[in-house]
């Protein structure tokens, strides 16, 4: 047996005490590192970032439901939609498996007939590639002033 700090340490108190040792050193070079933080996507800041909410606000028109609502300056038309109660996706299938507005699936799309709304993305110029340039991706789209769209165009 050997002696530590006064105490005789059997193979037994030997082994559990260089465990806790190991653990403590663990948890204290654990301690040490942090996760890196990931920005956030830049959509989804533009969308959740608002300075006064009810100040920008914008007149969505939903030309083959013939209805209408408002929704911020600069929020993506997905969300507005779902907020207003607009159904989104075409099928069983898209509303079960949709890609939750990360622009993978294209089950959330629009053809935007006039209005003010951002460029395509990387995204929809990928999955729309053969559709009519007025073809979007509700979940890609930031409405940027009064727009008319036509939901679920294949339909």
């Amino acid at each position: 047996p050997a002696e530590f700090q006064g105490r005789t340490l059997t193979p037994c108190t030997m082994n559990k005490s260089a465990t806790l040792l190991a653990l403590a050193g663990m948890v204290e070079l654990a301690s040490a590192f942090t996760a890196p933080s990931m920005p956030m996507p830049l959509r989804q800041q533009r969308a959740s970032t608002s300075a006064v909410s009810g100040l920008n606000m914008v007149k969505v028109t939903v030309s083959n439901a013939g209805t209408e609502f408002e929704m911020e300056k600069g929020e993506i038309l997905r969300t507005g939609m779902q907020q207003n109660g607009q159904e989104v996706y075409y099928t069983m299938k898209g509303k079960l498996f949709n890609c939750n507005g990360g622009g993978q699936c294209g089950t959330c799309k629009v053809e935007v007939q006039n209005g003010a709304v951002s460029g395509r993305t990387d995204a929809e110029n990928k999955l729309l590639a053969k559709d009519p340039p007025t073809f979007r991706l509700a979940c890609q789209t930031l409405v940027n002033g009064p727009v008319t769209i036509r939901n679920k165009p294949d339909a």
